[in-house]
């Protein structure tokens, strides 16, 4: 038997022992060799990997999620936020049943009423965002750069904008301003951040840092891992992105889903009212003129045409390869998606990796809505849900009233009374008679005084603050609530001071100089929350807290 040649040997002694150092230096030799190997193969592997990461196979872009008016790094601008003006309260969003699911999450139309909220207020000062762009001709030039303008046209394409509010997760091509340039990345602004949208509703800028906004990358969500902390409520099927330019949301057979052609036109100029907003105050739906909020007699001419809303509301597309790996694409200037995005997409049941937990036994959004009680979508009939709860098992036996369609009753064109829940509590309020604008007082039978928009309750208001699901949010003095039930009643004139004597009495008649002056301020709350009709005189000896508004039989 032949053994391959080893280490040196040495001869032998007289007295037959073999020097310990030959072993010594064998071991070595061994250890040495196989750390050799392990490194090698370690350089090999990562050569390999990035070798692949270039050619799109292995590399797992980011998708970034962005909690609440974050600027996150290296940010265009400092906040142009207005202080107070775009605090969405926790119970308004758009319902997880709106828009058609859409590469891993849902697709809408960005003039879809309601998908957008505001205040009182505007959200942004667009005059200093302005002011700070073009004070920093660098970043002018990369803002600008970003929607093909030159940077004299920024002051006139910020008035084409509007300040609204997020009621959803939304997917953008966010902007960081790295190196001299804008650096795109994928990102998910969470719902209550503040941007700047044009004419098609596509977000156009966050106000918080000036970071310049584009449409989303048309890669599936799966494609993507996310980085950051996802929020409480985030759900990557309800992650919302507005629809291209050659895309329109809409219900067909039933069933909401993205067919070809364009949405609707919209008007460009600046005063046109083209966006139909949510008032999380009021819970009406209004419309915004759009943009128009700068005086440009200060600034220079337009030199060039501005582009339409439609031209940009396209694809993101990577200027460089790195750019268009970082974002899940194939290729500079090639929109589409990167094949092992797509297949990791499908790999992954169309969840991101990191995705939480609850996300892997979602269903998708059309099936299962969240249930959410202030929803900003208008329901598809135009009228509020009278599905009552006996009709609805399920939803009788939720665990959340927030879940259960608000019940309504009676006929009228104004909410009389209503009911809801308030930590366990079921509290019944009812509405004066005769107030038909501005600030209405309510007598609750918890004792609590609240008030309300009487526009909240005439129908416009409740069907504008009325969910796909059925459930009215109303926007009191105090919070917002999900009503359980309401009743509907004729809106009346404030009845004359005479008329309850005449009812409750009709052998005497009291001095009309005396029941006049006592009635608004003895009598007027029993009289103005609930005003039986002549022929059941038994009603008001009630509390106006146990009776409602309408009667039992409408």
């Amino acid at each position: 038997m032949t053994y391959p040649p080893g280490p040196p040997t040495y001869p032998s002694t007289p007295f037959g022992a073999i020097p310990p150092q030959p072993q010594n230096r064998r071991t070595l030799t061994l250890v040495l060799g196989a750390i050799v190997v392990v490194l090698a193969l370690v350089l090999a592997a990562g050569i390999v990997f990035v070798v692949k990461a270039r050619k799109g196979d292995i590399y797992v872009p980011g998708l970034t999620l962005a909690a609440v008016n974050d600027p996150g790094i290296d940010p265009f601008t400092d906040p142009v936020l207005v202080a107070g003006a775009g605090n969405l309260p926790d119970n308004v969003a758009l319902t997880a049943s709106a828009g058609a699911p859409d590469m891993g999450g849902r697709a809408v139309n960005g003039t879809e009423p309601g998908l957008y909220a505001t205040g009182d207020t505007s959200a942004c000062d667009t005059a200093a965002l302005s002011n700070r762009l073009m004070a920093d001709p660098a970043k002018a030039a990369a803002w600008a750069g970003v929607f093909g303008i030159g940077t004299a046209a920024i002051p006139h394409y910020l008035n084409t904008l509007t300040p609204v509010v997020l009621t959803a997760d939304t997917w953008v091509t966010n902007h960081t301003y790295t190196t001299g340039r804008a650096e795109p990345f994928q990102s998910v602004l969470q719902r209550g951040t503040s941007v700047y949208v044009d004419a098609a509703g596509v977000p156009r800028a966050m106000c918080s840092c000036g970071n310049p906004l584009a449409p989303p990358a048309s890669a599936p969500l799966g494609g993507y891992r996310l980085e950051g902390q996802p929020w409480p409520d985030y759900h990557s099927r309800e992650v919302t992105r507005i629809a291209y330019n050659n895309q329109n949301v809409t219900a067909v057979n039933r069933t909401t889903m993205i067919v070809p052609g364009a949405p609707t036109p919209v008007a460009t100029t600046p005063g046109s009212s083209v966006l139909q907003l949510l008032n999380f105050l009021s819970g009406e739906i209004l419309s915004q003129p759009l943009g128009g909020l700068l005086d440009l007699s200060g600034f220079p001419p337009l030199s060039e045409p501005l582009p339409t809303p439609a031209a940009l509301n396209t694809p993101f597309e990577a200027g460089t390869d790195d750019d268009a790996e970082r974002n899940g694409l194939i290729e500079a200037g090639n929109p589409a998606a990167a094949p092992a995005v797509e297949e990791r997409a499908a790999e992954d049941n169309g969840l991101p990796v990191g995705a939480p937990a609850s996300d892997s036994s979602s269903e998708e959004p059309s099936e299962q809505p969240s249930g959410v009680p202030g929803s900003a979508e208008v329901p598809a009939s135009g009228s509020p849900s009278t599905a009552p709860d006996a009709e609805n098992p399920a939803a009788r036996s939720a665990p959340s009233a927030a879940s259960v369609p608000t019940s309504f009753s009676g006929a009228g064109d104004v909410i009389g009374s209503f009911v809801f829940d308030d930590a366990g509590l079921s509290v019944s309020c009812s509405v004066p008679a005769g107030a038909l604008s501005g600030s209405i007082p309510l007598t609750c039978t918890d004792g609590v005084p609240r008030s309300v928009s009487s526009a909240a309750l005439q129908r416009a208001g409740v069907v504008g603050a009325t969910d796909a699901t059925g459930v009215w949010t109303l926007a009191l003095s105090t919070r917002a609530v999900a009503v359980r039930s309401a009743s509907w009643t004729v809106a009346q004139p404030e009845i004359p001071g005479s008329a309850p004597p005449a009812e409750t009495s009709t052998e005497e008649t009291p001095p009309p100089a005396e029941t006049n002056t006592e009635t608004p301020t003895t009598t007027e709350p029993t009289t103005s929350e609930y005003v039986p009709p002549p022929e059941e005189p038994a009603q008001p000896s009630q509390s106006p807290a146990e009776v409602p508004y309408s009667s039992p039989a409408a």
